[in-house]
Parts: structure tokens; sequence; C-alpha cells
């Protein structure tokens, strides 16, 4: 070995043992070649409209992860991020801008937008909603290519009575067809007053909005027969039908339950209709199994009513019984 190799052998150990001593031996192959450990990799999933793509990835950036699935963006589009930096398990969605047309004053402009709705896209165009809004609902969803009217408006509140939505109840009937229904007994409407929000434009009310409703009187739900068990409140069953009077028995008047008989009150057997069941029997009305009797056994009912001649008149009869489940 000459004298230059020597040299710079030397200065070679040197080197090494002062990084061995800064950086310990464990790290010394890492130091001496200036290597560095890898990034680890992160699972991170991109929604691209109905497209959902589950990567690994070593990038450092969204805009980096967007490039590597070739996920290109258009001038108008734009995106967002579950996390502030690329970690594991972040979410990226790309939200395409599409074309709307706003129309307004007389004028037509088209606008790219990624806004949802059309409230939302009347803010980012800058429309200020206390003088100017939109003939379409507000929360409609935007779509490709739609328009959204803006016109100046003027609101005022205004009270008024209406009849409220007649609901029926359903009862299943195995005698009818799947879907078939029978009206029984026609509902009463309700009575409300409502508080409504009117807005006006060219001295017309173009939109409606109900501010705060009152029930003033409640309805009487109807009565439906349908061969559908979906979404039925019970099911309806025919049975042998009595009447008799709150003195008969004791002449106390005092069910089985402890309460006071009258009209409304039924006597059942209590292994065919558990006692405190709700029943509807038409011509009838609602009633509650609340008694029972001696001779009502089985497929039997006893209808309370106020007066002796209600009992004779009414005497014995096949009748529909509508039991809640």
């Amino acid at each position: 070995m000459n004298i230059s190799t020597w040299i710079k052998t030397k200065k070679t150990l040197a080197v090494s043992a002062i990084l061995v001593t800064l950086v310990g031996p464990a790290n010394f192959a890492w130091a001496s070649f200036n290597f560095s450990l890898p990034e680890e990799k992160k699972q991170v999933t991109i929604y691209d409209g109905k497209d959902k793509k589950v990567i690994s990835t070593e990038a450092n950036s969204f805009k980096k992860i967007l490039n590597e699935v070739d996920v290109s963006l258009n001038t108008y589009d734009t995106f967002w991020t579950s996390t502030d930096s690329v970690k594991n398990g972040s979410v990226v969605v790309v939200e395409r801008a599409v074309p709307v047309t706003i129309v307004a004053q007389g004028k037509s402009k088209v606008v790219y937008t990624t806004q949802q709705t059309v409230q939302g896209v009347l803010h980012e165009a800058g429309f200020d909603w206390k003088t100017m809004m939109s003939i379409e609902d507000g929360m409609t969803k935007v779509r490709n290519g739609m328009q959204i009217h803006v016109v100046p408006y003027t609101a005022r509140k205004v009270n008024r009575k209406e009849a409220m939505n007649i609901h029926y109840n359903k009862w299943f009937d195995s005698t009818l067809k799947p879907g078939e229904e029978v009206v029984v007994q026609e509902g009463i409407p309700g009575e409300r007053e409502v508080e409504l929000d009117e807005f006006i434009s060219n001295g017309k009310v173009v939109k409606t909005k109900v501010g705060h409703a009152t029930v003033l009187k409640e309805g009487v739900p109807g009565v439906v027969k349908t061969g559908t068990a979906e979404n039925t409140v019970g099911f309806v069953t025919t049975m042998n039908a009595s009447a008799y009077h709150p003195s008969d028995g004791d002449g106390r008047g005092i069910t089985a339950t402890g309460t006071q008989a009258g009209h409304g009150t039924v006597a059942v057997d209590p292994s065919v209709i558990p006692l405190g069941t709700s029943v509807f029997i038409p011509n009838y009305g609602y009633a509650v199994a609340a008694d029972t009797g001696g001779a009502i056994n089985g497929n039997r009912i006893d209808l309370c009513m106020e007066t002796f001649e209600e009992c004779y008149r009414f005497g014995r009869q096949s009748v529909e019984v509508f039991i809640h489940y």
C-alpha cells in the first residue's frame, strides 16, 4: 500500500469512527450511505361520482394521489378530504361541476357549480337572499343543465284556517286480495290554523311556506280493510254479537276490569280477545274489551248499549270486528 492510499484509508476510518460515535452502530450504515427510511404506505379511498377506488400509497399530498389514479380535475371541479393531510384511512371526494342556467330579470347566465342545492348556487352566484329568491324550492337538488328562475320579492305573514288531511287506519282482511282495499268508514278531517309566509313578486304570490300550525280540532281517522298485511294496525274477523245494558247482571254496571260499563265497552272471551284490547265494530264504533260474561265464550262478543231499546233493536247478529294488534 502506497502512502497516498494509506492516507485516504486513515481519513475514511476516521470519518467512520466519528459517524459511529454520532449516530450509533445500528444507524451507521444508513448515515454513511445517506439512506432515508421509506414513506409508510397509507390506505386512501377516492370517490368520484359513482366510482370508488381504494389505494395504498406513499404520496404525501392529495393532488399526487389523484394523479396516481388518473383522476383529472376540470376547471370548475373540486375535491374535499376527510383529513387535513394524507393519513391512513383518509377519504377524498371529487365534486364535478355541472352547468346551470340562472334566469334573472330577463337575462340568462350559465354557471358551472359543484353546489348541491339551488340555494347554494344562488349564494355562490352572489344573490342577496333578502331581496331575491328562486321560484324553485331552495333545497331542490342541482341537476346538470337545470334552470333556476330568480325574481325580486317581498314577504308577508298570513293566518288562515284550513282542513287537515284525513288519515286512514288500515286493517288486514284475509278475505281480500293483496292490494285490494275497501273503505268501511270515511274519516273526518280536522281543522288547523296556519301561519303562512307568502312571497310576492310582481303583485303575485309565487311561493308559500307554512311557518307555524295550531290544531284547532282533531280529525277522526277513517277505516279501511286491505288484503295487504304490511302497515296495518290490526286484523278483521267475523263474530257473533249480542247487546247488553250496564244494569244487567248485578245491576252495578262495573266491568270485569273494574271500569264503568257503557257505550264503548264490549264483553269478550279473554282467550280469544285479551282484555284491554282496542276494537272497532262498524255501526257501533271504537270500543275496549273490558268485560266478560258467562255466555260469552269463543267467537262471541257482547256490545254494551246505553238503553234497553238499543239492546232490543240490535238483538243478535253477525258483525265484523276489527281487532288491534
